[in-house]
């Protein structure tokens, strides 16, 4: 089991890897931006991709968390890929780990639900996740 999530860890990194790579070239369709720095016209618009909720799953066996997030595109335009970004704190702040998740073709207005997974992460008190790069 523990081996298959370490596939699945490695295999997740690499895809998030490759459409990072991909969509930072000339192409003038591909759209990258962060959820921390996303321009609002007004106080009352929302983001582009947005977390509606989350919950944490923690699997002793293998000291990982699997956060389930349900994010919702608000744009009217398909959305090729984003990613999630989870950092993991012990009881003082430091950081004890972090973990990615992340979806490619999310439908314009859409509601899906994401995983971020974070491996061998010990003493997690508390975690934090953020949408970090979204593609157009």
């Amino acid at each position: 089991m523990k081996r298959k999530v370490q596939h699945l860890f490695s295999a997740l990194t690499l895809a998030g890897f490759i459409f990072i790579a991909f969509g930072s070239g000339d192409d003038k369709k591909s759209n990258s931006i962060n959820s921390s720095t996303a321009i609002s016209t007004t106080e009352n618009s929302k983001p582009d991709v947005e977390i509606l909720k989350q919950s944490a799953n923690y699997e002793p066996a293998l000291s990982s968390y699997t956060i389930h997030c349900r994010v919702k595109n608000n744009t009217n335009e398909l959305i090729t890929y984003l990613d999630l970004k989870a950092t993991f704190y012990d009881k003082k702040g430091n950081i004890v780990g972090t973990g990615i998740g992340n979806a490619a073709n999310f439908a314009a207005g859409a509601e899906k639900t994401v995983d971020a997974i974070g491996l061998d992460i010990q003493n997690c008190e508390n975690y934090e996740v953020e949408i970090g790069n979204v593609m157009n």
